[in-house]
Parts: C-alpha cells; sequence; structure tokens
C-alpha cells in the first residue's frame, strides 16, 4: 500500500514539506523505477547483507541520471554529511549550488527533513523515497519525489566511506487525502 492509497492520512501531512512514502508510488516515471531498479541489481551484486560499492554502481552505470543525482558524503566524525556533488537539475531548478556545503543548511533554508532521511537511509541500507513540497518564489509550490539511495566507497586506506546518493524528479501524486 502506498501512502497515497487507501490511507487515512490527516490533511496537515501532506502540508509539511517532507512526507516519507512506504515505497515507490504505482504512477512514478519508468526513469524512476529503473533507477531503483538499477540500485537492486547492484545491491544484489554485493551481497544482501552490505550496500552497493561505487566500484558496481558506478558513474557509466548512472549515466541516465547524471543530472539528477546529488552525491552526499557522510562525515562521523561530525555526524553529518558533505554535498560532494549537487545535481545539475535541483541547481537549475533551484538556482542555488549546495555542492560543499550540509544538509542541515538544505533543511534549515527549506523546512525539509534530508539530514534526517539520509541517516535513517544510512542506517537501514534500502533506499527510502519522499514526496517533497518545496516553497519556491512568488508562493509557487514545487514538488517533487526525493529517491535515496545508499552506496559506499574506500579511503586510500581501505576503510569505508558511506555515501547517500540523491535523486529528485517533479511528481506529482495522484490522489490527495
Amino acid at each position: 500500500m502506498h501512502i497515497w492509497e487507501n490511507a487515512m492520512i490527516p490533511s496537515r501531512a501532506l502540508e509539511s514539506a517532507d512526507t516519507e512514502l512506504d515505497g515507490l508510488p504505482e504512477d512514478v516515471d519508468v526513469r524512476v523505477i529503473a533507477l531503483v531498479d538499477t540500485w537492486y541489481d547492484a545491491w544484489t551484486q554485493t551481497g544482501i547483507n552490505s550496500v552497493p560499492s561505487r566500484a558496481i554502481l558506478n558513474a557509466e552505470r548512472l549515466i541516465r541520471w547524471r543530472d539528477e543525482i546529488s552525491v552526499y558524503e557522510y562525515l562521523p566524525v561530525r555526524n553529518d554529511f558533505l554535498v560532494r556533488i549537487d545535481a545539475p537539475s535541483i541547481v537549475a531548478a533551484t538556482g542555488e549550488n549546495f555542492q560543499g556545503s550540509t544538509p542541515r543548511e538544505i533543511d534549515l533554508k527549506y523546512g525539509t527533513c534530508l539530514m534526517a532521511a539520509l541517516l535513517k537511509t544510512m542506517y537501514e541500507k534500502r533506499p527510502t523515497f519522499h514526496y517533497v513540497n518545496v516553497a519556491g518564489n512568488h508562493a509557487k509550490h514545487r514538488h517533487w519525489l526525493r529517491v535515496l539511495l545508499p552506496a559506499q566507497t574506500m579511503d586510500q586506506f581501505g576503510d569505508p566511506i558511506y555515501q547517500v546518493l540523491g535523486a529528485r524528479f517533479p511528481y506529482e501524486p495522484m490522489h490527495y487525502i
């Protein structure tokens, strides 16, 4: 069951800027489904007790979504993430580039829950999905489906570096409750 189907959700749930979904809505674009399927394919190659390695989930494999993917790298010393790559489509939509910033800065500016979503995705080692409603210029709202996919790479000493690949796609739910 998806959040939009047969669920008794108070209307204020959709007024929040960031709502986690149980799974992908059925009415999403095939590009979104293909991205998630690509992650699961990489996951099966990695082993079910881990997250896909960036060696498997590499730039060549993700080329179809290069303009939609942001890369958030976990910094354990700060218990924070750093925006390593800000997706060109997000930069174009917002007019801002958060590369080098932290998700906390994005949350403060837009009232989202990106930091909490990134931590949950990293700790649960599975994709998470969110409906995001952000007020833009002139009170115009933008509606997005945010897909977060955990991954890992290695530093020069062979220690793991945890990352979350984030993609945002324009999305308007079929049903509001």
